[in-house]
């Protein structure tokens, strides 16, 4: 006694392959961001006024992106560099580096470095300020 039905039931074939695809990538996102999560830490940075310039120019190194070393404009070997150096530290100049912004890393490292085996303790980092 079939009251109308043809048959049994009719299979369903479903492609959940765009499913899984699609539970892969949350998996991976949500894997990737605990990662960057437990490696930060919540600080709140102190605020205060910038530190007053001294009425003296600083002297200026600046390092170009050929790893050519700049004195105040200048071109200088390190061979001409370090007298110059002893020379500021007598003086208590400042001194401040100027690299470009395409310059080795490693170059900038080296002179620092120079300046801190010529008795200079304190150097500061020249940056175009942004808007």
């Amino acid at each position: 006694m079939n009251s109308g039905r043809r048959g049994g039931r009719r299979s369903i074939n479903l492609d959940i392959t765009p499913l899984i695809d699609v539970l892969f990538m949350f998996i991976i996102f949500f894997v990737l961001t605990a990662a960057f999560v437990q490696g930060s830490a919540d600080v709140v940075l102190p605020r205060g006024e910038p530190p007053a310039l001294s009425e003296k120019q600083p002297i200026v190194l600046t390092i170009t992106k050929d790893s050519e070393i700049l004195w105040a404009g200048e071109k200088l070997s390190v061979d001409d560099l370090i007298p110059r150096i002893a020379a500021a530290v007598a003086e208590d100049s400042d001194i401040l580096i100027a690299g470009d912004r395409d310059a080795r890393y490693g170059d900038v490292a080296e002179l620092m470095d120079i300046l801190r085996s010529q008795g200079v303790e304190s150097v500061g980092l020249a940056f175009e300020g942004g808007n």
